[in-house]
């Protein structure tokens, strides 16, 4: 498709019941100061609520797909293929941009040379528990320090760990901008979970940079049940596996008696920080549970990817 030169950008947003909270995500697009020279498309995937009207309210171009057909990477790659400036921005239903220059900044991160992405900071939701916060926030996503990443040779992304390497390759499509002319070289490709670390492994091995912008953030994050957040731990460490070889969990003995351990340091701290009496008694509860599964999660995902074991997990 032809670059459209009276674009800045184009935002694309895959979505599916994306309630109030899309509302939110729309106000602050059309709030950013560029927001004259931005194309927004929408691909929805079954929504039956309000959020198709609400993006087309919004003045998106919405492209409606089978739920069946959604797919992490290939929906976005659609997205992207109809897109008509060179500056993608990608963001989730639910990412909320923090400030009206949140697109200006991904697309200067864009501009530099030899850059191919970039992904912006995510902060929690005001009403996120005490452990989100502290967790998001210590995480790569919710660094404060800019970070610009490239190769410099393929012996030198070899010798680093399982982890480093996971760590080095970090991208996230939560709020990320690409290149359209690198894209077209590089697509994400049909890929069900971790499109982003995925893609951004091959373009860092292509020669290109990836830029971490924390100036420019959303606020996202999840209150989330259980169930899904074992499954989300699941599938996720499938895919660190199968990429990088990431191992957390190898055997379960020593990591019960870390998660024992774990579970105790969390309550401390959600004793120390948390106010609110009720959210206290709730997350001495929820907290132990939710570690164990991630335990088991990260154990049972390396161990079903070294044996090839098929399970499929839906809803992630």
């Amino acid at each position: 498709m032809k670059q459209n030169d009276q674009y800045l950008c184009s935002v694309v947003i895959p979505t599916k019941n994306g309630g109030d909270l899309f509302e939110r995500v729309l106000k602050g697009l059309q709030a950013q100061s560029c927001w004259k020279n931005v194309q927004l498309i929408v691909v929805d995937s079954g929504s039956t609520d309000k959020t198709t009207e609400l993006a087309r309210k919004f003045g998106a171009v919405v492209h409606e797909i089978p739920p069946e057909q959604f797919n992490h990477g290939a929906t976005r790659d659609f997205g992207i293929f109809l897109a008509e400036s060179d500056n993608v921005i990608l963001l989730v239903q639910d990412a909320v941009p923090n400030s009206d220059h949140l697109l200006e900044k991904l697309v200067a991160a864009l501009e530099e040379p030899g850059t191919a992405g970039a992904y912006a900071r995510q902060i929690p939701q005001p009403d996120a528990d005490i452990l989100t916060k502290r967790n998001l926030n210590g995480w790569l996503t919710g660094r404060m320090t800019r970070e610009v990443r490239r190769l410099t040779s393929a012996g030198d992304y070899d010798k680093l760990s399982a982890m480093e390497k996971y760590f080095f390759c970090n991208f996230d499509n939560v709020c990320s901008a690409i290149k359209k002319p690198v894209w077209e070289k590089i697509k994400f490709g049909r890929i069900n979970f971790g499109e982003d670390i995925d893609w951004a492994e091959r373009i860092l091995k292509d020669g290109h940079a990836i830029v971490y912008e924390p100036d420019a953030a959303v606020i996202h994050s999840h209150d989330r049940p259980l169930s899904y957040e074992y499954k989300r731990t699941y599938v996720c460490h499938r895919k660190l596996f199968r990429q990088f070889g990431v191992h957390t969990v190898p055997s379960l003995r020593p990591a019960l008696y870390a998660w024992f351990r774990a579970s105790g340091r969390d309550i401390l701290y959600v004793m120390g920080h948390e106010k609110r009496l009720s959210q206290k008694i709730k997350m001495a509860f929820k907290v132990p549970i939710l570690n164990l599964l991630s335990v088991i999660g990260q154990y049972r995902a390396a161990r079903d990817e070294q044996s090839g074991t098929e399970i499929k997990i839906q809803g992630v």
